[in-house]
């Protein structure tokens, strides 16, 4: 009778196995398209409680394990391709920006605004009394100076906007460094107590991946199911349940720098190495810092050339020229301006280089667009401001480059990823026929044994 339960038993683990095994695939067929989830495996083993005939008989089945399926080196690597496409994503939305204030496609950019300017002067030399020809020139030299100054004023939007993104990427940033802290804590008191973590284990996996696309990180993961983060030169963002929080500090020029809250004094920029972070950080301080101090010194050369010549001539009125343009509230294309005794009236403009009112010193004024005054004498205010947008139009299209190319390699990462971790639905329904039969198949060894024991009582 002892055989008859034996098979009841095994009958029993059987039904226990299918039953946890098509639980295990309902979940993954619940969570196909649940970020970050990765498939799980009912890992059986077969059960030996004794021998018969000196022989080992496997009488039974049980579940070893919940076993997740993800592959260790492919989450490295898309760990650190985060980095790469955080960092590539935000310099291709900074760039698309810069490229838009900076289009000189459609016409009416400062291109057109310059060649205006020139045009003006060479118009009043040939009637430098005409009331119109100044007229004319004023406006054309005030909106120049107007479109000076929404450029710089536009890529200073740029820069303060980054800024912003900044403070909000690293109060972000926190939050992650805190729940990983919290999973690690979760997750090594549960391996210690024999409980499947696993879903806690693709929750952390999930948030070092949008950690990574914040800042370069290195991580390792100990015995006990912890893992440490690390910033790209070593310092310590998680230790076990313990992280290390950022905070942003003023540098001073109005800006953000990034530093440890437990020690603001120390900026942290060059630790950040990639991500997102690193992106805001280089294309505020060095790529559109750049673009704007060109700009400034395009415009500061402009007007102290201008300013010079027209010093040396004469007004309607016989007067000495004063300036033409001057800055007002900051220095550079920011403040730039036709001066207001320019603008109250246009008789001021010195186009004379005598008393006798002839159009020398507006012609002198004029040819300053073909003087080699930029880059030490190396090229006109006009070449100089067609280099700098032939620049742009370079980094640009180099940036929708590097973001393509890091997209498509995430993308073979994640392709390769789902094949080993992703849930194929049609799979899943195979298998959960399988573990079905499976059942079924159990309860039909049941009912065999049952027969057996009634047979048996029915004979004593």
């Amino acid at each position: 009778m002892s055989g008859i339960y034996q098979i009841l038993n095994t009958a029993k683990d059987a039904f226990l196995a299918s039953q946890i095994s098509m639980e295990v695939t309902s979940s993954n067929i619940a969570n196909a398209s649940t970020p970050g989830y990765v498939r799980q495996r009912a890992v059986l083993a077969a059960t030996s409680p004794g021998e018969v005939a000196e022989n080992a008989i496997q009488t039974g089945v049980e579940i070893t394990t919940i076993e997740r399926l993800y592959d260790r080196f492919i989450e490295f690597q898309m760990v650190g391709q985060s980095s790469q496409v955080g960092d590539a994503s935000i310099r291709k939305e900074t760039f698309d920006r810069v490229e838009a204030i900076f289009n000189e496609t459609d016409g009416g950019g400062l291109n057109d605004m310059l060649n205006q300017f020139w045009s003006a002067w060479e118009d009043l030399s040939a009637n430098p009394t005409g009331q119109v020809e100044r007229t004319a020139l004023a406006n054309a030299a005030g909106n120049l100076a107007t479109m000076f100054r929404e450029y710089a004023g536009e890529l200073y939007s740029v820069q303060t906007d980054l800024n912003a993104q900044i403070d909000a990427s690293v109060t972000q940033l926190n939050g992650y460094l805190s729940d990983i802290a919290d999973l690690n804590d979760k997750i090594v008191e549960g391996v210690s107590g024999g409980v499947n973590v696993n879903n806690l284990l693709d929750q952390r996996s999930e948030l070092l991946k949008k950690t990574a696309g914040l800042i370069d990180i290195q991580y390792v993961e100990e015995t006990g199911g912890a893992v440490n983060v690390f910033t790209a030169d070593g310092r310590a963002l998680v230790q076990g349940n313990s992280s290390w929080q950022l905070a942003v500090r003023d540098n001073g020029a109005g800006f953000y720098d990034v530093v440890y809250a437990d020690n603001p004094t120390a900026p942290i920029n060059d630790a950040i190495g990639g991500g997102k972070l690193s992106g805001m950080l280089g294309m505020r301080d060095t790529t559109v810092a750049g673009y704007l101090a060109e700009l400034d010194d395009l415009a500061g050369t402009l007007v102290n050339a201008v300013n010079a010549q027209h010093a040396s001539g004469y007004d309607n009125y016989r007067n000495v020229g004063g300036n033409f343009f001057e800055f007002l509230g900051a220095t550079g294309a920011r403040g730039m301006q036709v001066a207001a005794a320019i603008l109250d009236d246009p008789n001021r403009i010195a186009a004379a280089a005598t008393v006798s009112a002839d159009g020398d010193n507006a012609r002198e004024i004029s040819g300053i667009k073909d003087q080699v005054l930029m880059s030490g004498g190396l090229s006109t205010l006009g070449d100089f401001y067609a280099a700098l947008v032939g620049q742009i139009g370079e980094n640009v299209a180099e940036a929708a480059r590097t973001v393509t190319h890091e997209t498509s390699v995430m993308s073979q990462m994640t392709s390769s990823w789902e094949q080993r971790s992703g849930v194929s639905t049609d799979e899943e329904m195979m298998n959960l026929i399988k573990f079905q039969m499976g059942y079924a198949a159990a309860a039909k060894l049941a009912g065999a044994a049952d027969e057996l024991l009634q047979t048996l009582l029915d004979m004593v």
